[in-house]
């Protein structure tokens, strides 16, 4: 699904509606809230002042991949507040695995550009609140390979075999193996899926499997144990930093675009507590901080004045339109097209190099 509502301008939104009866009375603070999160993903001053705020203990729990936080919250796991993709909403919304958000304790949405508000994934924003977007890319030290890396085909370039540094993401791989071939993301044709399956094994021979973390996966560009790492924007601005020759390379088969959202589980001891944490990570200053210190993008328009310009006029952390004009959302799975992405992952895993 092409992005074509951050393209062009559009009026503010208004919140989601909420009921006209009376509010219930406020339910008393959580003395501890379960955030369920990338690893890495939020610097503690953020988490420390909301509880120094509050009085609200952050207990700070991490998956290693969007799929493992879906199945860890299909089957009952407790947490409070969790970090999800767009396309991964609608299956959980369809399970009644997620609450519904009560916009009342969320005055801060207000603040959430129109751009990311009802989108398909979840009409109405009844379920998730928008928080982080960007691209995945390749993060490529073009001192030592020049500028020949431009498609997500020259991951299979025998020149780098060996030295391709890839995360174990399992809808992000697949992706790649189908631009690769020319076949459309999110394609759930079986034949297309066999093939993306026998080219990923193809690359699996040459390629390294690095850590999700930022730091750590960076470390083995920096060094030269990879010259070329799947990533993000937070990985390039880290790689960058140290040398200047590290280039963000947005294939020319099509850019991926992710969005990230809060969501309330059914498993929530407080979604009370929940969401007055939301809110507190709507807040303007907070949403800057983050984006300055993570170099992602914010779905937080009140968030853009704070910035600095060089970041707030950075395309690789903001794309560009012209860069959203060749992306695409991920788009949700169909219930047959997630099995079969689930069994294209158990046959890579279960294949030896």
């Amino acid at each position: 699904m092409m992005l074509t509502a951050i393209l062009g301008a559009c009026d503010q939104a208004a919140p989601p509606p909420v009921s006209s009866s009376p509010s219930p009375s406020t339910p008393p603070l959580a003395q501890e809230l379960i955030f369920y999160n990338w690893v890495d993903d939020i610097p503690p001053s953020v988490l420390n002042a909301f509880t120094e705020e509050y009085g609200v203990k952050i207990k700070y729990e991490t998956f290693q991949s969007q799929e493992e936080a879906v199945e860890n919250l299909q089957k009952g796991k407790v947490v409070d507040v969790v970090v999800l993709e767009n396309d991964l909403l609608p299956p959980l919304i369809a399970a009644n695995r997620l609450l519904p958000i009560n916009f009342r304790q969320i005055p801060n949405f207000k603040n959430i550009s129109a751009n990311f508000r009802d989108l398909a994934a979840d009409p109405g924003n009844r379920h998730s609140v928008p928080y982080y977007y960007g691209t995945s890319g390749l993060v490529v030290r073009t001192d030592l390979v020049g500028d020949s890396v431009k498609r997500w085909a020259d991951l299979w370039d025998s020149r780098y075999a060996g030295k391709i540094g890839l995360r174990a993401q399992p809808t992000e791989l697949i992706t790649i193996a189908l631009l690769s071939l020319g076949y459309p993301l999110g394609s759930e044709d079986e034949n297309q899926l066999e093939a993306a399956l026998q080219h990923l094994l193809e690359l699996k021979k040459r390629a390294v499997f690095v850590e999700v973390e930022a730091g750590l996966a960076v470390a083995r560009l920096l060094r030269g144990d990879v010259v070329i790492l799947y990533g993000w924007a937070e990985d390039y601005q880290i790689a960058h930093a140290s040398n200047p020759d590290v280039r963000y390379v947005l294939p020319a088969e099509g850019v991926p675009l992710w969005g990230e959202n809060f969501v309330v589980p059914v498993t929530s001891s407080s979604p009370h507590t929940a969401e007055v944490f939301i809110n507190f990570m709507l807040r303007p200053e907070i949403a800057a901080q983050l984006v300055t210190e993570k170099k992602y993008a914010s779905a937080n328009e009140a968030a853009r004045p704070l910035l600095k310009p060089e970041i707030r006029d950075d395309p690789i952390i903001f794309p560009s339109v012209e860069i959203l004009r060749r992306a695409h959302f991920y788009p949700p799975l169909s219930p047959a097209g997630k099995k079969r992405y689930d069994d294209v992952w158990q046959r890579f895993l279960a294949a030896g190099k």
